[in-house]
């Protein structure tokens, strides 16, 4: 064997057409660990997967072509099994085969597999985590829609009478506080005062129950009638306040007369009242009290004349 393919970096054998080793260098020595005797057969340096791969691929490639091009093989080497490409061709009726060892490729091969699993793995766990985090970002949505539900319905608790549903007391007196601000600079405002007539003659009468559904009913009223002009609100018992913005002394009186009329002359489900009204008209030098007060004094002007009236103070 020439002396620079002897000693080339890579591995060199010669078969013949019955597989039998007739040459190797050095390198195929090494890698054989036939340092000392040639094997007799190819089949001898081969897996028996390569083997049969060997037998079923090589013979009727190398019919057909005349040459074999990277066929991958796996050999019996010392330290162990060694992934090679070999190349062959034919010369004068033997075949002369390179192989090159693919032991760095194959370590390469099983790194890169294993980063593409390790990738796979973090995807995978990266898209489980956002879902998570996409389940847990709706139920914080849901616990913050639920909480701003609670938190409207707290509210409107504590502004609201729970009999009539009308603004209670506490609602009335910050709206009657922020208007009558707005009224000291110029901004009209009308306060109403409204009181059932004999109206315990009801309740002893029919009973607390038949009371509160005339409440109720009034209400109901009221609420209707200040819809889009005021706010309608339960003073406690049977007193009730509507706030008039915008409105002057001639427009609030009209109110006032027409709703005293629809009270007494309108259809009742359940016993028919009739109500008085002090009205009050804000005046420079007014306040929430102030303003409150003449309303007040104007409503027992109406009830000492003879109730279902109005009164402007």
């Amino acid at each position: 064997m020439d002396e620079q393919l002897n000693l080339a970096p890579f591995c060199y054998l010669v078969i013949d057409e019955n597989y039998k080793i007739l040459e190797m260098n050095a390198a195929m020595r090494e890698l054989a660990g036939a340092e000392e005797h040639v094997p007799g057969n190819v089949h001898n340096l081969l897996t028996v997967a390569s083997r049969v791969y060997f037998q079923t691929y090589f013979m009727p490639s190398i019919a057909l072509h005349g040459r074999v091009d990277e066929m991958f093989l796996t050999l019996k080497g010392a330290a162990g099994p060694v992934p090679v490409l070999m190349n062959t061709v034919k010369r004068n009726g033997l075949y002369e085969c390179a192989l090159i060892p693919m032991t760095i490729r194959g370590e390469y091969e099983k790194e890169l597999l294993l980063a593409k699993r390790n990738a796979e793995k973090i995807n995978r766990e990266a898209a489980e985590a956002y879902a998570k985090l996409q389940n847990l970002l709706a139920e914080v949505e849901q616990k913050q829609r639920e909480l701003e539900e609670l938190n409207a319905n707290l509210q409107q608790m504590t502004t609201t009478d729970p009999l009539t549903g009308l603004k209670n007391r506490r609602y009335l007196e910050e709206a009657l506080s922020e208007m009558a601000g707005q009224a000291e600079a110029g901004k009209p405002l009308a306060l109403l005062v409204i009181d059932i007539d004999f109206f315990k003659r009801v309740n002893d009468k029919y009973g607390h129950q038949m009371g509160d559904a005339v409440l109720q009913e009034l209400s109901w009223k009221l609420l209707h009638e200040a819809n889009g002009r005021g706010i309608a609100a339960r003073m406690g018992g049977e007193e009730f306040v509507i706030l008039l913005p915008d409105s002057a002394r001639s427009k609030a009186q009209a109110f006032a007369e027409e709703l005293r009329g629809k009270i007494e002359q309108g259809e009742w489900v359940h016993i028919p009242v009739t109500v008085s009204i002090g009205v009050a008209i804000f005046e420079p030098g007014d306040n929430a009290d102030s303003l409150f007060a003449r309303a007040d004094e104007a409503l027992y002007a109406s009830k000492n004349a003879g109730r279902n009236r109005v009164t402007v103070a």
